[in-house]
């Protein structure tokens, strides 16, 4: 994970810290998990295009296939469990609220974009 960010900052993202992002990710794709909205519904490529444009919109990048790819594969990196291991070890070390997991979300969000991207 720490790998991959360094590299994109060596490419020129400078956007930060995604907070607002990952809590719309969290809210749209908790919701499909809640309804039962399946990866390979329609009703999911519709929460997925909303989901790639906010990506896009953050990032400064057109929501094309390649954006897909690229978000496909971050995802997978900050679905490691391991990762998530690690900010929930931090947030005790710190004594801050241990955040929900994510990796339901991430999972959920990864398995539409493969159906979607046709991987």
């Amino acid at each position: 994970m720490a790998q991959y960010q360094a590299a994109e900052r060596a490419r020129g993202d400078s956007t930060g810290l995604h907070h607002d992002l990952t809590e719309t990710v969290r809210d749209r794709i908790g919701h499909a998990l809640e309804s039962g909205i399946a990866p390979t519904s329609a009703e999911a490529a519709h929460i997925l295009d909303a989901l790639t444009a906010c990506y896009a919109q953050t990032f400064g990048r057109a929501d094309d296939a390649d954006l897909r790819h690229w978000l496909l594969t971050r995802l997978e990196i900050a679905g490691d469990p391991r990762a998530e291991r690690y900010w929930h070890l931090l947030a005790v070390i710190n004594g801050w609220p241990v955040p929900p997991s994510l990796a339901p979300v991430f999972a959920r969000f990864v398995a539409a974009l493969r159906v979607h991207i046709g991987q």
